[in-house]
């Protein structure tokens, strides 16, 4: 077991067009690998979960948006590796495309929409399972779930 435990909270903002229930993704570029994954990223010591959703949204893409609903709560953990991460997961309500740009964060090497089918086409991180397809789909999901670590 690892001494050393880390705990970090990413969290995930899913934004949809409407007009084709597409979802935005961003693909980074870290470590030497490409991967899509939904906006977002970590959440700073004391910052409010819906600032940095909003924060992370506008550094990977640009997006300005209106209200955020909640989702659901996503973790995963390896107590060999000693981390736990938990994933909030948002919906951006009202998304002003018209500030819609690759974004500052330097690992995000472009953006796209996927609809439903495309997703299992893509390596998509985390590896939120069904949940992504579910959710491009306009479904809801089970509001609590730990998922398998995947280093």
């Amino acid at each position: 077991m690892n001494d050393k435990i880390s705990i970090r909270i990413r969290v995930t903002v899913i934004v949809r067009r409407r007009d084709d229930d597409r979802m935005l993704f961003v693909r980074h570029l870290k470590n030497g690998r490409r991967y899509w994954l939904l906006p977002g990223g970590g959440q700073d010591l004391f910052e409010p979960l819906e600032v940095a959703a909003r924060r992370e949204l506008r550094e990977e893409t640009g997006l300005e948006i209106g209200a955020l609903r909640f989702i659901a709560l996503r973790e995963t953990m390896s107590r060999g590796v000693g981390r736990h991460i938990q994933f909030p997961i948002f919906e951006a309500l009202e998304p002003d495309f018209s500030t819609l740009k690759s974004g500052i964060d330097e690992r995000v090497e472009g953006i796209d929409f996927f609809s439903a089918e495309e997703v299992k086409q893509h390596p998509i991180f985390p590896n939120l399972g069904d949940d992504v397809i579910r959710l491009a789909r306009g479904e809801s999901i089970e509001p609590f779930q730990t998922l398998s670590w995947i280093p």
